[in-house]
């Protein structure tokens, strides 16, 4: 396999974990919201915040005082080279999203949806000002991070920042099997560095003994 097909072929395994994971992600956490000083949704023992939706997350209590929110006038234009129709209905999701987050912008799945969006339509910078708030406000959720991990390594090559997203996702879901994945195939693949790709999926396989997965990548660098 020659350079250029090497490169595309992270590309394209990274874009399709990362989508994946979003079409989970909103399916699961739509009502994801972080808890505000007005609103006392969380009751804390041993450092485990739970929310009145039912989900548990650790250090989800956000300082809000130090945070900039991203700006919601950002112009977003789906790129020309999609159908019509696809445009379109992108505008109406960004709407959505803008309309949603201005209403109330704990909603975590808009935020993400506004810098999915921003990220399709090329818009790199808006794409990581939102994921990096993201990671502020919920600073326990590996979904942005392993975005930015993405975004990082092939839209605004960075490879050290995207190795250091992609370790951060890690550290914030040990058993996101994907995250392991991604980061193996860039370093072996684009960075060229076997010891650092077995390294990783070695560390995910002692976080997941016996996954098959990691395993037969693995397997597949020896």
């Amino acid at each position: 396999m020659d350079s250029n097909a090497q490169k595309w072929y992270g590309i394209v395994a990274a874009t399709v974990v990362i989508i994946a994971a979003l079409g989970w992600y909103f399916g699961v956490h739509q009502k994801a919201v972080a808890p505000t000083s007005t609103t006392n949704n969380a009751t804390s023992t041993s450092g485990t915040a739970t929310s009145t939706d039912g989900l548990t997350g650790v250090q989800n209590i956000p300082d809000e005082s130090t945070l900039k929110q991203p700006d919601l006038s950002r112009p977003y234009t789906p790129l020309s080279t999609l159908p019509q129709s696809v445009q379109d209905n992108n505008k109406k999701l960004y709407a959505t999203a803008v309309e949603q987050l201005k209403f109330n912008p704990n909603g975590i799945a808009y935020w993400l949806q506004l810098a999915g969006l921003r990220k399709g339509a090329n818009d790199f910078t808006g794409a990581e000002e939102v994921w990096l708030y993201v990671t502020k406000r919920w600073s326990t959720d590996p979904i942005a991070y392993n975005n930015l991990g993405d975004l990082y390594a092939f839209s605004l090559k960075s490879s050290v920042q995207a190795v250091v997203y992609w370790n951060k996702a890690i550290a914030a879901d040990p058993k996101g099997i994907p995250t392991y994945i991604n980061l193996a195939t860039f370093q072996n693949i684009n960075l060229q560095d076997k010891p650092a790709a077995k390294a990783t999926l070695g560390a995910g396989l002692k976080a997941n003994p016996g996954n098959a997965s990691l395993q037969a990548a693995l397997n597949a660098l020896q």
